[in-house]
C-alpha cells in the first residue's frame, strides 16, 4: 500500500496535468475565437501555447505513471 506521502505526489503530478490540460483547451479557444477574427498573429501564438500546454500536461501525467509503477514495483 502507498504510503500518504506517495500517494500525495502522485496526485500531485496528476493535478498538474489536468491543470496544463485545462489551460491547453482555454488557449485552443482562444485560438479559433481570434483566428475567427481574423488576428492570425494572436491565433498561432494561443495555439503554440496551447501546444506547449499539451505536452508539460502529458509530462506530468508520464511522471505520474512511473511513480505510481516504482511503487507499486517496491510493494512487490
Amino acid at each position: 500500500m502507498l504510503d500518504q506521502n506517495q500517494s500525495d505526489k502522485i496526485i500531485d503530478l496528476r493535478r498538474m496535468s489536468a491543470e496544463y490540460y485545462q489551460k491547453a483547451a482555454w488557449n485552443q479557444l482562444l485560438a479559433l475565437d481570434n483566428y475567427r477574427e481574423k488576428n492570425f498573429e494572436a491565433a498561432e501564438r494561443f495555439a503554440q501555447l496551447s501546444f506547449e500546454d499539451q505536452m508539460a500536461a502529458s509530462e506530468y501525467a508520464e511522471l505520474a505513471d512511473a511513480e505510481s509503477s516504482l511503487y507499486l514495483e517496491l510493494e512487490e
